[in-house]
């Protein structure tokens, strides 16, 4: 079994209390298994010591060719044992490096992007039914402080999907994380108690130290007005709140008020002036009828966009297409 090589490799160094020997013995022979593996599959599952452990699997993600594209059908926690490692979500562009957690919510959406030659990516996916609400809300606090930090942390997976906790490799939280692992992979009695244990203090620790990255500071994770732009140029005719918030991996109530307070317009008004340029641009091509327009730019009432067009123009469309072809030297009749 290949975890016999962990358990060669523990024996040759000394665990002592804030040692890091048996995080670089751990760190070797989960790159072992990365370096043997022949398979094409983009993870790989490690074996639980214990077939009867239920409380997560662990798997490695391989250094295969190809998109490494993911939707999480349960909550998942993405630690880097060795090197750095990419992930896009949504529009957030994270850089974990050895030490770094991430902790992913059910539904959300990643992709691995780069990855070193000596990366290793180990995700623990937890049993459907397990929920980070539930999970910090059981924490034992009782003051205010407490309280408002829990709460900070809850709304920030519900609405980013994602908690990325920067621990480095020599921290205690990343060493506790290696012990979890560790625990895994051993069959050990109480096991999944004793990493239960270790997981709320991994995640204690790590809010002690402030090691969160939340959503306003998250490196190059900032909402860009660019990227909105370019979501609208693309999607303007057919656009819904709903399906932008989902794109860029957002509550959709969390992205409107955030468009809002990042640009100074709301949603709406974005798409409108889009669409509104849009209908200028048509309404100059003389092969295109009025009602063809409206459709093309998203609109089934013609009156509301008649109502929108004068908004945003102080004019009628007709009145808009007569000055175009003026300034064309294009006549009709």
């Amino acid at each position: 079994m290949l975890y016999n090589l962990l358990i060669e490799l523990l024996q040759n160094f000394k665990l002592e209390e804030g040692g890091h020997m048996a995080a670089v013995a751990l760190d070797q022979y989960l790159a072992s298994i990365l370096k043997s593996n022949s398979t094409d599959k983009n993870e790989i599952k490690l074996e639980a010591g214990n077939p009867d452990f239920d409380l997560f699997a662990i798997y490695l993600e391989n250094h295969n060719k190809g998109i490494h594209l993911y939707r999480m059908d349960v909550s998942t926690i993405l630690y880097v044992a060795k090197s750095t490692v990419t992930i896009k979500s949504g529009e957030k562009i994270i850089t974990m490096k050895s030490g770094n957690v991430l902790l992913l919510t059910e539904g959300c959406k990643y992709e691995v992007v780069d990855q070193k030659e000596d990366t290793v990516l180990a995700k623990l996916k937890f049993r459907p039914g397990f929920k980070y609400r539930k999970y910090f809300k059981d924490f034992s606090y009782k003051g205010k402080q407490e309280n408002k930090i829990i709460n900070q942390i809850v709304d920030s997976l519900q609405n980013e999907h994602v908690l990325w906790l920067k621990n480095n490799q020599i921290t205690r939280a990343s060493q506790v994380m290696q012990h979890i692992i560790g625990g895994y992979l051993n069959n050990d009695l109480f096991a999944k108690a004793l990493i239960q244990a270790e997981l709320t203090v991994m995640l204690i620790i790590s809010i002690r130290n402030q090691r969160m990255a939340t959503p306003n500071n998250l490196d190059k994770t900032k909402f860009e007005k660019k990227s909105l732009d370019n979501y609208i140029d693309a999607h303007f005719a057919d656009v819904s709140l709903s399906d932008a918030a989902k794109y860029f991996g957002f509550n959709p109530n969390y992205f409107s008020n955030m468009v809002k307070t990042k640009t100074g317009k709301s949603f709406v008004d974005h798409v409108d002036d889009r669409r509104m340029q849009e209908a200028r641009e048509l309404l100059a091509q003389p092969d295109i009828s009025l009602k063809d327009i409206i459709g093309r730019v998203g609109y089934s009432s013609k009156s509301f966009f008649y109502k929108k067009f004068n908004q945003y123009y102080h004019m009628t469309p007709a009145a808009m297409r007569e000055e175009l072809f003026k300034q064309a030297n294009i006549n009709l009749r």
